[in-house]
């Protein structure tokens, strides 16, 4: 993900830093006698074995008053099988068009003894979505068994915050971390998802800090489970300059703060202008009450604004500028909106956030690439707004962004001095029971009993609706022709449409949380099937395809479940006339699990049959986003639940 934010606000004094030496850095060097490793039998089934992994990280000093930042990866990788080739014979660099590359050395090492090194005419430029061009490499005449070795080290501007995931897919049998700076420069390397400390010391006026481990088992992505967010990684950060501010802690959550809270609150006396006649001439302030006032805004700016991530230069976030051309980058778009809330006089918070899927905002430790993400919070509501979000309205925000840490930058006054310290809390989600995907369904037999017609109803709130808004008011004709047909056949297992409506797919709905609903009515043959003198009714497919969870291997991560929601499903069947259902009670499923006497999820089904009218209700429910491994057990109960569900077969006999 691309830094949005803090490459716009950290600006660093580079003299206070650099003493104006020439580089001298580390050099990176392999066997010249390689030989093939021999592995335990308990990594014969896996794909690739990881034997040697090294990275650095090293800071030096420049000629002209600069820092330089050089960065070093080293691996050797043992290829097991076709999937270990397939994914090892093409290496990606993750190195930009604007890195300078030093050194770079490959090559593979077949059973027999043979040695292929790099040709250095085969690395290529990939150029990706984003527009940025990057290296890759091919490795040649991989085989089972064979082993493949590479290193290289490219020169970078230097930035004093990062992080190195550790872990992947494969086992790591050796890994290795490590920073050197000149030794004025402190740098924290801080462990997650495992305990091992890192060391530091000093040595010929360089500062080595580094973090080794051992036998690293691979993990495999497993569902409802934030992937990235639970590897072992290291994060590291500048923390002491000894040459200029020895003792004095570098780059806080309150320096942060500062800085966010200056770029976005200092306007100028034409800016302020300029933003008066906007909120007079859209009567803003004649509204009944703030929660009015920020929903009117919000909607108005991304309506007529676009935003544009890119945008980065200075000229282009002027307010004059984003008024005049309606687009802004970061800057401009986060510093309309403040101003248009101070001219209102709606108190608000800037936080900055991190995402819970990747890597969260630590309040020990200040790794400023974690707030990638804008927000404003309102504290009168307890409310937020996420300002770069075209599909999200008040007080939506993209759900990630949420359930995790926040830097909450709090303004405080001293004399006419204005400024903000930090505080670093939770952000809650809306309430679950806000976040909905319900189906309103009545199933009829055809008079040849071949089919049914199907008329139903699916009802989405809160997060669940975001992403049909997005793409229907974003989609050309035939493109929500095809999101119908979609969400149609889930539910009916057919695309013969008889009629359709949308109600509520615009953005506006969201604020107020209206439901977005889709009502089809549908032919189906697909639910209704004849067994000699009987009727099969696929009752379970009218609530749509179903997660299952039917796993070998142990759990390896808690369970993220993106927002805590409800899935209401009521469902109606006409029994047709010298019928009835033989096995109604396999429509009743009861799977709830309670924690301290409260229920947190579950899944239950139950049916009543008045007359000729068999009427089910399916309540599903998450009361929380996130759930320990602990109760996974019990969680995959409930979603096999649902799977279960989906494949009860009602049976219709003749009345004797």
């Amino acid at each position: 993900m691309k830094k949005k934010f803090l490459p716009l606000i950290i600006v660093l004094l580079s003299g206070q830093y650099l003493f104006g030496q020439a580089p001298d850095i580390e050099k990176e060097t392999w066997s010249a006698k390689p030989k093939i490793n021999m592995l335990d039998n308990k990594y014969s089934k896996e794909s690739a074995v990881i034997i040697y992994d090294s990275r650095r990280v090293e800071f030096a000093d420049q000629a002209k008053e600069d820092i330089a930042e050089y960065y070093t990866i080293h691996k050797i990788i043992h290829i097991n099988d076709d999937r270990g080739i397939e994914d090892f014979n093409k290496i990606y660099l993750g190195i930009s068009e604007k890195s300078d590359i030093v050194d770079i050395k490959a090559r593979t090492l077949l059973p027999g003894g043979k040695t292929i090194e790099l040709d250095q005419s085969n690395i290529k430029d990939l150029k990706e979505q984003d527009g940025n061009v990057y290296k890759i490499f091919a490795m040649e005449g991989l085989e089972k068994g064979c082993e493949i070795e590479y290193f290289y080290t490219y020169k970078k501007p230097a930035t004093f915050f990062g992080r190195e995931v550790l872990q992947s897919l494969f086992p790591v049998l050796e890994s290795r971390f490590q920073i050197i700076a000149p030794k004025r420069l402190k740098f924290e390397i801080k462990p997650y998802n495992f305990s091992t400390a890192a060391s530091d010391t000093v040595i010929n006026d360089k500062r080595f800090a580094q973090v080794n481990l051992k036998a690293m088992s691979g993990v495999e992505e497993e569902k409802y489970a934030s992937y990235d967010a639970n590897l072992m990684r290291v994060e590291f950060k500048l923390s002491y300059n000894d040459a200029t501010r020895n003792g004095e802690r570098l780059f806080t959550w309150n320096e942060l703060a500062k800085r966010v809270f200056s770029i976005y609150t200092l306007y100028t006396d034409k800016e302020v202008s300029k933003v008066t006649e906007l909120v007079n001439s859209a009567g803003w302030d004649k509204l009944a009450d703030e929660v009015t006032k920020i929903a009117a805004v919000e909607n108005y700016v991304k309506k007529n604004f676009a935003y544009n991530e890119e945008l980065n230069s200075e000229d282009g976030n002027k307010l004059e500028t984003v008024l005049q051309n309606k687009i802004g980058g970061t800057i401009g778009t986060l510093r309309l909106y403040s101003l248009i809330f101070k001219t209102l006089d709606i108190k608000f918070q800037f936080v900055l956030t991190g995402n819970r899927s990747n890597y969260i905002i630590d309040k020990d430790f200040e790794n400023w690439n974690n707030c990638e993400n804008p927000l404003f919070y309102f504290p009168a509501e307890n409310k937020f707004l996420a300002p770069t979000r075209p599909d999200y309205r008040y007080p939506w925000i993209f759900p990630a962004w949420g359930n995790t840490n926040g830097l909450f930058c709090k303004s405080t006054s001293l004399g006419s001095f204005s400024t903000a310290i930090a505080e670093i809390k939770d952000i809650p989600l809306e309430d679950y029971t806000k976040s909905f995907e319900n189906i309103d369904t009545r199933l009829a037999l055809n008079n040849t009993s071949d089919s049914l017609t199907i008329d139903a109803r699916q009802t989405y709130a809160g997060y669940a609706a975001v992403n049909l808004r997005d793409a229907f008011n974003f989609s050309n004709d035939e493109q929500k022709g095809k999101i119908v047909k979609e969400l149609t056949k889930s539910v009916s297992s057919s695309e013969n449409i008889i009629s359709s409506e949308i109600l509520n797919p615009d953005f506006e709905s969201a604020g107020t949380n209206a439901p977005l609903v889709l009502h089809t009515v549908t032919k189906s043959g697909e639910l209704i099937e004849s067994a000699g003198n009987k009727l099969l009714l696929k009752i379970g497919m009218a609530i749509g395809p179903q997660v299952e969870m039917y796993q070998e291997k142990p759990r390896q991560e808690p369970i993220d479940m993106d927002f805590a929601h409800v899935e209401e499903r009521k469902i109606e069947f006409i029994i047709p006339k010298g019928y009835t259902i033989s096995n109604p009670d396999d429509l009743k499923i009861n799977e709830t699990y309670k924690e301290n006497g409260e229920l947190t999820m579950g899944f239950v089904t139950d049916y009543v049959i008045k007359g000729n009218m068999l009427s089910i209700h399916i309540m599903e429910q998450y009361r929380r986003t996130l759930y320990p491994i602990n109760q996974f057990e019990q969680f995959r109960k409930i979603i096999n639940a649902s799977s279960d569900f989906n494949k009860v077969v009602l049976v219709l006999e003749k009345k004797g």
